[in-house]
């Protein structure tokens, strides 16, 4: 049988070896890829602003000074609708180009030209906004119980239909958000043993649940001028919260009420659609064997995605 030592000295040599093979390999026969520019932007007749976010890419084998990344911050945006063209300042606060939909107004079914240049690198790419507007046709929030006692979990469940536009390609995309008023405490007991509450108010997005076979983005594909269903839609409300004083509990109790539910559907491009599915898809997979698969782009020179969206809403206020 090998000493303990033998083996140790035996490791220390394969990894060594390892190492050696590793470090030694000539920097001329890796493959040599630049760093691209990647642009993302998302115009929507309903957006307060018009938001581009320009980064670049890391290459594989990128040396040191390459793995800083982060935002373009002096590069020129430009957006036209083959008339009228704008230039995009860049926010601080926010770290993207942005302009407000008064100073560039974005128009169902028109076409959309992107531009981007960082004095070394330009890429560009077009879209075209869906000219129609789909609404939430139908809708049944109800609440739903997991878990019992103190461990009781509350959820606002939300379901909706919307009707497909037919004779036309079509893909969706929907979104609901919860507007909710809420009491928390405002300050913890004093000596009197008095605590104060609070109420605030908040806003929850609410999350899809696809293991029905349903997605939040879909398309019409052999489904055209039929009846879409929605995926469920779920979110937490408030728990109440245990606060500790001097050995005595006090509990604060949400008391919560729906101040509003917002319902949307999103008819958008192909090239929204085919971007969010391919990161959804991307992340959806957690099976170390399924091959990498590439994310969508239509950012000529670089990466990234240009894509429109026309939003139809619906607005639930409980009486």
């Amino acid at each position: 049988m090998l000493s303990r030592k033998l083996i140790v000295l035996l490791l220390t040599a394969a990894l060594a070896a390892c190492e050696s093979l590793v470090t030694d390999i000539d920097q001329s026969k890796l493959p040599q890829v630049d760093s691209k520019l990647v642009v993302q932007c998302f115009i929507s007749p309903q957006a307060a602003r018009t938001n581009v976010v320009v980064t670049e890419s890391i290459p594989l084998f990128a040396e040191p000074d390459y793995l800083k990344g982060g935002v373009i911050r002096n590069a020129v945006v430009r957006l036209s609708d083959g008339t009228k063209e704008v230039v995009l300042p860049f926010d601080t606060t926010s770290q993207l180009f942005s302009i407000d939909k008064s100073l560039f107004i974005i128009s169902p079914g028109k076409t959309y030209f992107l531009s981007v240049t960082d004095g070394a690198r330009s890429v560009n790419a077009s879209c075209k906004v869906p000219a129609n507007e789909v609404k939430p046709a139908t809708y049944d929030i109800d609440s739903s119980f997991s878990g019992s006692g103190a461990g009781r979990d509350t959820s606002l469940t939300l379901k909706m239909t919307w009707n497909d536009i037919a004779q036309e390609t079509n893909y969706y995309r929907v979104r609901a958000s919860l507007d909710l008023e809420y009491s928390v405490a405002d300050r913890l007991p004093d000596n009197t043993g008095q605590m104060t509450e609070k109420r605030i108010r908040n806003r929850f997005n609410f999350n899809w649940d696809d293991t029905i076979g349903r997605n939040d983005f879909r398309s019409d594909q052999n489904l055209d001028g039929t009846v879409f269903n929605s995926p469920i839609g779920r979110v937490n409300l408030p728990d109440p919260l245990s606060y500790g004083f001097n050995g005595v509990d006090y509990i604060v109790y949400p008391k919560s009420k729906i101040v509003s539910v917002t319902m949307e559907v999103y008819n958008t491009d192909e090239n929204y659609f085919k971007y969010h599915r391919s990161v959804q898809t991307r992340g959806d997979s957690d099976n170390p064997f399924v091959e990498p698969s590439l994310i969508y782009t239509n950012i000529n020179g670089g990466l990234g995605c240009f894509g429109a969206y026309n939003s139809g809403q619906v607005v639930y206020r409980p009486k």
